[in-house]
């Protein structure tokens, strides 16, 4: 990992799976993603996703990679973690998704998403940056 990566990759083993069997484009937009993501953290990933709560967001964050591939991720300090990688199709990615994640099924309006960021550079739901000294 180079200096200048704050961020290490590690993929679900489905999410590895699904990685290794892209190609063309949405192979090389992968990459690219990878590389912001270590780079960027959570201001790469894209939006919040709902949880199963009515108005609530979960703890992963979707980016849209090529077309209608989707990668589903989310942060713990210094690592992203790519939880899945899939094309969607109508629901049918989130609802396979849904249990395991405890995410909804169905997704909010593109205007009520928000980044997957807060203004702290951190994500915006769940883990609280640690500051040095705490």
């Amino acid at each position: 990992m180079a200096s200048r990566d704050r961020f290490k990759i590690q993929a679900t083993p489905a999410a590895d799976r699904a990685i290794r069997d892209l190609r063309g484009t949405t192979a090389k937009r992968y990459a690219q993603l990878e590389d912001e993501l270590r780079a960027r953290g959570c201001a790469a990933a894209g939006y919040r996703l709902l949880a199963p709560e009515r108005g609530d967001f979960s703890l992963y964050c979707c980016k849209h990679l090529d077309r209608h591939w989707r990668v589903v991720s989310t942060f713990a300090p210094g690592v992203a973690r790519i939880v899945a990688v899939g094309e969607h199709d109508g629901q049918a990615f989130y609802s396979g998704l849904a249990s395991a994640l405890k995410i909804s099924s169905v997704g909010a309006q593109r205007e009520a998403k928000p980044p997957c960021c807060g203004d702290s550079g951190w994500p915006s739901v769940g883990l609280a940056e640690k500051r040095s000294g705490d």
